[in-house]
């Protein structure tokens, strides 16, 4: 298989998009794909880029297998020196070891190099030391370096993740198991791993007791050729006595296995090749998983979001219906304005002149000790009132409906107290809102209302009824501004459809109510939508798509010459 050169900065591109991916919704699979990432990373920056970029570099082959397996014995063995900790403690390598030759170790100690992400060091072995320790060995050939991982089914989590990040970083899995144990299901879990990424592996059974290596051999040959893995190289170790600790002439094949990788260069970079091609290989289906969990982590947040905004649809629904009802004129309003209309203050406004009719339409709205400000102050405590009201339901519904879909709880766990009512600087909105809305509306008034001295003979005709029929046409929309009569409350203030339309025009009656109906509503729909924002914060600024990591892994396959 070839690779341009391009391979390196699409896996360094894939990289980033990984890093950046959110899989932090608690969904069925994200688990999976959880660990998928981050395996994901960690080959990347700990072989994949390393190796892209230096394809000469020495041969890691990583010691692997389950506890009690006799890696680091092994190691030992293999190395002449005791560089790695054996015993009958488990788990016995807590920090893995990594032993090569002098002239190779730049090569491990290099930032940019294999495993560059994990700490390292080359003093003695000391407690608590966390990371991989190098060491350097005049028995090693120039070309070849052994790593003893932790236990792959290691009782402390951290050392089963970091064996499984070893692993992923070598050229070679040189995988040890025991007869008593090469059946068992962990170290298949990580032999079909190695299929699946084309690795260079090779496998030993370790203390075979004297006279069963051909059995346990063909048996152990059968499991693997049913598993696709008939053509992996296999070594057999009897059990026997150890000679200072070490395995003796039980290793020699492996010995001389490894010894001619580092002798033959093109061997050695044919196996580096191959193990490169097959994890490269691997990474568009392992990414393909990670995009799925993306993919149904948005469908999630998508759901969620969609809860809130339909909810909170409803609730400007809910508000029109209720203006459309006459709700705000109800009550306290109608008697304050009853009084107004009575004391005939209505007729003296009215009569004082153009001059002053801005004034006292104006006056209809701003709050004040008079009867008809008293009146359209309480029309603005309705309307907060209603707003808040309609939405306290909405965002109460949000969060039961929440709780009930997968992952809601989870976005709810992290939210601000009172998330299920109305926002305490909702009412100062509103408020500000409606007095911007009370200037629009003036606005409207003035610039229908044509000749001026018209409209003052119109006036002075003693028509007392065009600040009621101002209040229904602004903030009930009833059927007085569309023809006959209205009727507010219990008919105690009748408003004639004529006056409106001797001073503005039919049509402009409509055009004006038309207009100030509609910008009170999209100035409540940008309220709600300011409020409704507080669920939206909780699911974050961005929705997951595994879109761009398909995209990502199409590159990659393109860089490889696969089609």
């Amino acid at each position: 298989m070839t690779r341009s050169p391009d391979a390196a900065d699409v896996i360094e591109r894939l990289r980033d998009e990984l890093a950046a991916a959110d899989l932090s919704l608690d969904l069925p699979g994200s688990d999976g794909a959880r660990r998928e990432r981050v395996e994901l990373i960690d080959q990347i920056d700990d072989y994949l880029l390393p190796r892209l970029r230096r394809l000469d570099a020495p041969l890691l082959a990583v010691l692997g297998g389950s506890t009690g397996a006799g890696k680091s014995t092994i190691t030992n063995s293999l190395v002449g020196a005791d560089v790695t900790l054996s015993g009958i403690l488990r788990p016995t390598t807590r920090a893995p070891v990594l032993v090569c030759h002098e002239d190779d170790l730049e090569w491990f100690v290099d930032p940019d190099g294999v495993l560059s992400g994990l700490p390292r060091w080359t003093s003695e072995r000391q407690v608590g030391t966390v990371g991989l320790r190098l060491v350097t060995s005049a028995h090693m050939d120039p070309g070849l370096a052994i790593l003893d991982a932790p236990d792959i089914d290691s009782v402390e989590l951290a050392n089963h993740d970091l064996a499984a990040q070893l692993l992923g970083a070598a050229d070679l899995w040189l995988f040890v198991t025991t007869a008593a144990r090469y059946a068992d299901a962990v170290p298949w879990e990580y032999l079909t791993l190695a299929q699946e990424r084309s690795a260079a592996l090779a496998v030993l059974i370790n203390r075979i007791p004297p006279g069963s290596e051909d059995e346990v051999a063909d048996h152990f040959g059968e499991m693997l050729r049913e598993r696709g893995l008939g053509e992996t190289t296999v070594f057999r170790v009897r059990e026997g006595q150890l000679v200072d600790g070490r395995i003796g002439a039980e290793l020699d094949p492996v010995r001389q296995w490894l010894h001619g990788l580092a002798a033959d260069s093109s061997e050695r970079q044919q196996l580096v090749r191959g193990t490169l091609d097959g994890a490269l290989a691997s990474i568009p289906e392992r990414v393909e998983r990670v995009s799925l969990a993306l993919d149904q982590q948005a469908e999630r947040i998508e759901s969620l979001r969609e809860v809130a905004t339909r909810r909170y649809a409803q609730a400007l629904v809910d508000i029109d219906i209720e203006l459309d009802r006459g709700t705000l004129l109800r009550g306290e309003v109608l008697d304050q304005w009853r009084e107004f209309v009575g004391t005939g203050a209505l007729m003296s406004k009215l009569e004082s002149g153009v001059s002053r009719v801005r004034d006292s339409i104006r006056s209809i709205f701003r709050p004040g000790p008079t009867p008809d400000q008293q009146a359209a102050g309480q029309l603005e405590s309705n309307l907060v009132i209603v707003t808040r009201d309609a939405v306290d339901r909405a965002a109460i519904d949000v969060v039961e409906q929440w709780e009930g879909r997968p992952a809601g709880s989870q976005a709810l766990a992290n939210a601000p107290r009172g998330i299920e009512r109305a926002s305490k600087e909702l009412t100062e909105r509103i408020e500000h809102e409606l007095k911007a809305w009370e200037e629009y509306v003036l606005d409207l008034i003035r610039d229908q209302s044509g000749d001026k001295v018209a409209l003052a003979r119109t006036l002075s005709t003693g028509i007392n009824g065009v600040g009621v029929a101002l209040m229904v046409a602004v903030f009930s929309q009833t059927g007085g501004i569309t023809g006959g009569e209205a009727v507010v409350a219990t008919g105690t203030a009748a408003v004639s459809q004529a006056v409106l339309t001797a001073v503005f025009g039919e049509q402009a009656v409509r055009d004006l109510a038309r207009d100030a109906r509609m910008n009170l509503i999209e100035r409540l729909e940008r309220l709600l939508h300011q409020d409704r924002t507080r669920f939206d914060r909780l699911l974050g600024d961005m929705t997951p798509s595994g879109d761009p990591l398909r995209g990502l892994a199409g590159e990659l396959r393109g860089a490889m010459g696969q089609r």
